[in-house]
Order: structure tokens, then sequence, then C-alpha cells
């Protein structure tokens, strides 16, 4: 494990991206709820189902802290590669909640 993690200007902008995608994705879920939509992701379904609409963000939270312990832990590279994970699938799920929204 890094002694040190120091944020480079790619892993700022990473971050910055991972934050807000996520933000996206909670509100346009809670929007889509709201609306009679149902959660198309199991696993947030069942947390919805036990833990009520906070349970979205309660959910979105947990996976971040995972996030951040990944990139803490992991070397550059792989520090990298789990930021732009998160950030390309947060991304797409925001997408595809638009375009269900948007046909709503």
């Amino acid at each position: 494990m890094p002694l040190e993690r120091r944020l480079s200007e790619s892993h700022a902008v990473l971050w910055a991206v991972v934050i807000l995608a996520s933000l996206f994705d909670i509100v346009t879920t809670m929007v889509g709820l709201e609306r009679g939509l149902t959660e198309g992701n199991a696993v947030a379904r069942a947390f919805i189902e036990t833990y009520g609409t906070p349970g979205v963000g309660l959910l979105k939270f947990s996976a971040l802290v995972v996030v951040v312990v990944c990139w803490a832990w992991f070397d550059d590279r792989r520090a990298t590669a789990v930021l732009t994970a998160f950030a390309l699938v947060s991304l797409a799920v925001v997408a595809s909640n638009a375009v269900t929204l948007a046909s709503v």
C-alpha cells in the first residue's frame, strides 16, 4: 500500500467525473422512482426495498467507499483503471436513466 497517495491531475478529473456521475445517477434514479418506474438493478432494488429511497444514496455511498479504498491501495495504473471503470459505468447508467426518463 502506498504510504501517501498524491492526487494527480488525471485522477482529479476522474474523481470529478465519478462524483458528478454518481450524483446524477442518484437524482435520475429518484426521479424515475417518483414517476413510478422500478429500479432495474437487483442490488439497488433490494437497497430501495429495505431502506426506501435513501437506499439509493446508501448504495452509491457504499460503492464510493470501495472505490476510495481501491484508489488508495492500488498502484497508479490500477487506481486509474478503477476510477475510469467506475466513471464509465456511472455515465452509462446516467445515460440509460436519462433515455428512460425522456421516454416516460
